[in-house]
């Protein structure tokens, strides 16, 4: 009867993986799966050149000219409201009036060191203060925004890239360096890597 038992519980152990379904773990979220993890090298490398060719149409990372942004951006060097966004920013607001806002916090003491305006008439861009209300850094998004899939571009007020960030759909992002480098996905708040 033991061997019985044994050998059932061996043919069980045998038929059952074969006649199952493959189930492969994904990760659902609006747009589609995230398929990362599950992608060969081959199928990586051709997704990211895909992304690459979107974002950088010339085949390589553009800056813009030194002073052209600081002249096209003339009116927003200096944010005009800054004491009352970065009170706002401070007290937890993340919208007032036309814009939104996003704090941007220090280590330990929570102290808002930059935070960005979003001007709800003007999506496509944002703009980075540092706390005195002094403009540093500049996105510029391009596509189907605020749709995903969308890329994104940040800029130093000098015009040198500093990233690039292509959103599959609100959870996952395909960053590349200032120098066009693939840097990994990011899938909520996890970054894989491409030989993940």
């Amino acid at each position: 009867m033991k061997k019985f038992i044994i050998s059932w519980f061996l043919l069980l152990g045998i038929i059952l993986p074969i006649g199952a379904p493959a189930i492969a773990e994904t990760f659902e979220y609006v747009g589609g799966s995230f398929d990362w993890l599950y992608l060969t090298n081959d199928e990586r490398r051709a997704r990211i050149s895909t992304i690459f060719k979107l974002m950088f149409p010339k085949g390589y990372v553009t800056n813009f000219p030194r002073g052209f942004l600081k002249e096209r951006l003339k009116g927003y060097l200096k944010d005009k409201n800054h004491e009352i966004h970065y009170e706002a920013v401070c007290s937890g607001r993340t919208h007032y009036k036309d814009v939104d806002l996003q704090p941007f916090y220090t280590g330990k003491n929570r102290f808002v060191y930059m935070y960005a305006l979003q001007y709800t008439n003007s999506p496509q861009k944002t703009f980075y203060y540092d706390a005195l209300g002094r403009l540093k850094f500049i996105d510029f998004r391009y596509g189907g925004y605020p749709e995903c899939p969308f890329y994104t571009k940040k800029y130093s007020i000098n015009g040198k890239l500093i990233r690039a960030m292509y959103l599959q759909n609100p959870e996952t992002m395909y960053i590349f360096s200032n120098k066009g480098a693939f840097l990994g996905v990011k899938y909520q708040n996890q970054l894989y890597s491409f030989n993940y």
